[in-house]
C-alpha cells in the first residue's frame, strides 16, 4: 500500500455494493488496487458472519479489514480468527427472548463472536408461514440447534418475519433498550430481518470506533451502502454514497453512484481518490 499523508478510508458494505452474487467484479478489483496504492485502504463492514465472510471470492485482494456481523467482530486479514468487539450479557439475552416469544416471532441467538455462526433458534409460527426463517435455519443446521432456553451470552438476535407481517413498530418500541435495525432478507429480498444488537452498536458506531483507533477524521471518511442496516454508517460520514439499485428512501437522502452490478463500488472508489489521494488512478 501507498503512503497518503493524511489518513482516509473508504467504507462498504459487502453484498449488493462491493460484491454481487458473493463475488467481487474486474472493475471493483481495479478500483481497489488503485485505492491502496494511494494509501486508502477499505474496509468492509457486512452483516456477515465470520463463516459467511470467507466464502466471498477474492474478498482478501481487495479488503484491509472487515467488521462482521455489523460490527460484532472484526477480522483483519486472511486466516485471521476474528476478534470480538461486543456482546449481550445472559441477563439481556432473556429479557430479548421474553419479549420474542411474548410476541410470537421467529428468531435466531448467535452465539458471541467470532464463532457467530453458531446459536440457537426459536420457532413460533407455522414452517409454511415464514419459510424464510427455515431457510435460514437449515442453511446453518449444522451449526444452529433447537433453543432449550438455558442462559447464554450472544453476539445478537436476528427476527426473521414474513413478508406484510404487523406489528413491526409496536415490537422496535419494546425493544428500543437495544439497538435494532431492519432490512430485506438477503436469502429471498422480501422478508424482514430485525437484528437486536447491545445498546449503542451498530455499523455506524462500528466505523466510528475503527477510524478513531486509526485516527481517521470524520471528513475522511466515505461509505457506500445499499440497504436500511446501512443508514448508521451513511449518517456518520462526511462523504455517503448509495448504489442507484438501492431503496428509493436511500437514493433520496444520500449522493448516488451507479448501480452495484454497474460497478457502483469502482465509481465510489473513483470519487473516493479525488477527495482523499490521486483522483487519476482509475480510469
Amino acid at each position: 500500500m501507498g503512503m497518503n499523508p493524511v489518513p482516509a478510508v473508504l467504507a462498504t458494505d459487502l453484498d449488493g455494493t462491493l460484491a454481487v452474487d458473493g463475488s467481487i467484479g474486474v472493475e471493483n478489483r481495479r478500483a481497489a488496487a488503485a485505492l491502496r496504492e494511494a494509501g486508502i485502504p477499505i474496509l468492509v463492514i457486512t452483516g456477515r458472519n465470520r463463516w459467511s465472510v470467507d466464502r466471498v471470492r477474492g474478498l482478501w485482494d481487495v479488503a484491509d479489514a472487515v467488521l462482521f456481523s455489523s460490527g460484532a467482530g472484526l477480522l483483519e486479514g486472511p486466516g485471521d480468527a476474528g476478534r470480538e468487539l461486543c456482546r449481550l450479557p445472559e441477563a439481556q439475552v432473556r429479557a430479548i427472548r421474553s419479549v420474542l416469544d411474548a410476541a410470537g416471532e421467529d428468531y435466531v441467538i448467535l452465539d458471541p463472536a467470532p464463532e457467530n455462526h453458531h446459536g440457537v433458534a426459536r420457532r413460533h409460527r407455522p414452517a409454511t408461514e415464514n419459510p424464510d426463517f427455515e431457510r435460514r435455519w437449515m442453511r446453518y443446521r449444522r451449526w444452529i440447534r433447537a433453543d432449550d432456553g438455558s442462559d447464554r451470552a450472544a453476539s445478537q438476535f436476528i427476527v426473521i418475519r414474513p413478508p406484510g407481517a404487523p406489528g413491526r413498530d409496536g415490537l422496535e418500541s419494546v425493544l428500543s433498550s437495544w439497538s435494532t435495525f431492519g432490512g430485506s432478507s438477503p436469502l429471498d429480498g422480501a422478508s424482514l430481518w430485525l437484528e437486536v444488537f447491545p445498546a449503542g452498536r451498530d455499523k455506524g458506531r462500528a466505523l466510528a470506533d475503527w477510524c478513531r483507533s486509526r485516527g481517521i477524521a470524520d471528513d475522511r471518511v466515505m461509505v457506500l451502502g445499499n440497504d436500511l442496516n446501512d443508514v448508521p454508517m451513511l449518517r456518520r460520514a462526511a462523504h455517503p454514497r448509495v448504489v442507484a439499485d438501492s431503496p428509493r428512501v436511500l437514493r433520496e437522502r444520500f449522493p448516488v453512484v451507479a448501480p452495484a452490478d454497474r460497478d457502483g463500488f469502482a465509481a465510489a472508489a473513483r470519487e473516493a481518490l479525488r477527495l482523499f489521494g490521486r483522483g487519476d488512478s482509475v480510469a
